[in-house]
């Protein structure tokens, strides 16, 4: 029997494929949010920061055509009364961290306690590529492997793993922390409908590239800052961005009839995401502060 394709089905897996193969931070989408939010999404950007061109060099993918997507969004938790004299041992705190993590699909986090060279080596390249800070010889980052819930579509489930480095920054705004979140690296696998299955590793070269040689081609940085307020009261605000390279084989181009506007509406949807994938966990952290403070 003839299996036919919606065309617009495809086209939405096809742009979809290009963002859930990167992991956001391990944030999991949530629902309504009462701070505020902003969005960023420039005209063009550094989301091929290694200098990628539109046809890949290698002979191979020579007919491979690269998207590069982008999106930002920075998003305001609800006010904090004072006091906040103890704000930095919370940031401190171990579980701190988690919270931010977590999302509000519980995540599955598991912090690597032994992180080797090779993996520090990886962390302090992304730093760089998203101007984060330099970690000094004291190595104060902590590291965490998050198993996201997965994400749906018609047929096709679609899990992500993603390798984070979090740190405490003490140069925040007026002599508050912050947090830095870098992503170091990312794996994602499909399960579901053959035929998706077979397109998702297509677009993500799954076939012919194993995930520990290839190249790290999402750069996302998220930082969760203290705002003062002039009546001695605080907000926390998140600003997460996150750049994403694809290279799309020529054969699937064929369902996408513009290369800028796949690339707009891609960097839409990562926009669009970020202001839904934020809110939980920034309220999250926010509550779990005041609860906290209050009964310490």
């Amino acid at each position: 029997m003839r299996l036919l394709l919606d065309r617009t089905l495809l086209l939405t897996i096809a742009l979809g494929l290009c963002l859930v193969h990167k992991c956001c931070l391990g944030f999991s989408p949530s629902g309504k949010h009462s701070g505020s939010t902003r969005s960023r999404l420039p005209q063009s950007h550094h989301a091929a920061q290694n200098n990628s061109n539109d046809k890949d060099n290698n002979d191979d993918d020579a007919s491979a055509t690269t998207l590069n997507l982008y999106g930002e969004a920075t998003i305001q938790s609800e006010v904090v009364p004072p006091p906040h004299e103890k704000i930095h041992e919370f940031f401190a705190l171990p579980g701190s961290a988690l919270l931010l993590l977590r999302g509000s699909k519980n995540n599955d986090i598991i912090e690597i306690t032994n992180a080797d060279k090779q993996l520090r080596d990886a962390y302090q390249e992304q730093c760089r590529k998203v101007n984060a800070n330099i970690s000094t010889s004291d190595h104060n980052e902590r590291f965490f492997e998050v198993t996201t819930s997965g994400v749906n579509f018609p047929g096709l489930q679609i899990m992500s793993l993603a390798t984070i480095g979090a740190k405490v920054v003490k140069e925040g705004h007026a002599g508050f922390p912050a947090y830095e979140f870098v992503l170091v690296r990312d794996s994602t696998y499909a399960k579901g409908n053959r035929l998706f299955v077979w397109f998702f590793n297509k677009i993500t070269n799954k076939d012919d590239i194993d995930d520990s040689n290839r190249d790290q081609t999402t750069q996302s940085l998220n930082i969760l800052r203290v705002l003062p307020l002039d009546d001695g009261s605080i907000a926390f605000e998140c600003n997460a961005n996150l750049s994403i390279s694809v290279k799309v084989p020529a054969v699937l181009m064929k369902i996408i009839p513009n290369k800028e506007k796949a690339e707009s509406t891609g960097g839409e949807s990562l926009v669009a995401t970020l202001q839904k994938d934020i809110p939980t966990a920034l309220s999250a952290f926010r509550d779990s502060y005041i609860k906290w403070r209050d009964s310490n």
